[in-house]
């Protein structure tokens, strides 16, 4: 990759939160402080294996080249060093199983300048932080990243989450000791098993058929001298047919390198698709719940409704009636109020009656 289009991309990269935490783990031993010597120390292996060995003081010290100057060789026996110190740390003390690919040491250490190489250091500096937030100095590591800022922190939370507890990168083996298991997490355990068996045995068929035709094309290189194959003339040399030979495995393990990438590519697009459609469908199921409640809810209301009109009618037929009942009341009160005043006329003139015939009584008498 040229170095106009590599260099922004590489100052991108050790900008990102997984560099900015092991930033903080150590001091880095580089000299001129650039971005290219930062990103070359992590390559070389050498910082980070001081941090693993920190991270797991009881693993068994191997030795790392501790001067590299860019040799390939050296660099991917240190980092093949790291990660199998990574991977037995994983398996070993936190019982659990890496199931994401393992940071491609060949890459990163004959090509690490390239876009796959700034893939492969962030899958290991990934791996390595995982270790960190899960070791016995676990608080010391996330006070450091504490001191960082918020979205740095934000991000790196993130990460953690990835090497935690999600199932398709790091699978929990402690359930295999204890033997019990909740079904739901068992049943999510089963698919996530499932799809990493079938990647694996994909993976195994294609390396497979690559190691087959490499065999067949070094089988092809060996005879040469003696047998030419029928695609070449009688005048080739064995150099040059070898150089053909190691130019056609080139351009076919570069075309087989382009398409397990493609292809991890498309998995990781179908997987994301996957994982968005089961959350749009847990939250379609949430809804439907919650609108089943509401609408158990609306049927207990109308039932309550349907009892209060039958009552509100029942209380407009007693209040008809009562109105009926006030006026008869009313008038037999004025009818009561008439009997009143009559009697007392009748009184009146029973009184008037008794008294003029006592005085007739009086006038007979004299």
């Amino acid at each position: 990759m040229e170095s106009e289009v590599f260099t922004p991309l590489l100052e991108q990269f050790m900008l990102t939160p997984l560099v900015c935490w092991v930033k903080t783990v150590g001091q880095p031993t580089v000299t001129d402080g650039t971005t290219l010597s930062e990103y070359i120390e992590l390559v070389d292996g050498i910082y980070l294996n001081e941090i693993m060995l920190e991270i797991n003081p009881k693993a068994t010290v191997q030795r790392t080249n501790k001067k590299v100057n860019n040799d390939p060789t050296l660099r991917i026996q240190n980092l093949s060093i790291l990660i199998r110190q990574i991977k037995d740390y994983y398996q070993e003390t936190l019982q659990q199983l890496v199931m994401m690919p393992l940071p491609n040491v060949l890459v990163l250490g004959r090509n690490p300048l390239s876009e796959q190489g700034l893939d492969e250091m962030k899958k290991l500096l990934l791996l390595l932080l995982g270790c960190a937030v899960q070791c016995e100095k676990k608080e010391e590591y996330i006070e450091r990243i504490q001191t960082l800022d918020f979205d740095t922190k934000a991000a790196i939370a993130s990460h953690i989450q990835e090497v935690t507890h999600n199932q398709e990168n790091v699978v929990d083996l402690q359930w295999l000791e204890s033997g019990e298991m909740p079904p739901e997490d068992l049943d999510s355990l089963s698919r996530n098993l499932a799809f990493h068996l079938k990647h694996l045995v994909d993976e195994r068929d294609t390396q497979l058929e690559t190691i087959v035709e490499l065999t067949q094309e070094r089988d092809c290189v060996q005879l040469s001298p003696l047998a030419p194959c029928p695609t070449q003339s009688p005048g080739d040399s064995p150099s040059m047919r070898r150089t053909e030979s190691r130019q056609h495995l080139s351009v076919e393990l570069a075309d087989a390198k382009a398409k397990i990438r493609r292809l991890r590519q498309e998995l990781e697009e179908k997987s994301e698709q996957l994982l968005d459609t089961r959350q749009e469908l847990e939250n379609m199921e949430v809804e439907l719940k919650k609108l089943q409640q509401e609408s158990y809810q609306l049927l207990s209301d109308a039932r309550s409704a349907r009892a209060y009109r039958d009552e509100l009618d029942a209380l407009r037929e007693k209040a008809i009636r009562v109105d009926k009942l006030e006026s008869e009341l009313s008038r037999y009160k004025e009818r009561l109020h008439d009997i009143e005043f009559y009697k007392a006329r009748v009184e009146v003139h029973n009184h008037t009656h008794t008294v003029t015939a006592l005085l007739l009584g009086s006038l007979s008498i004299i």
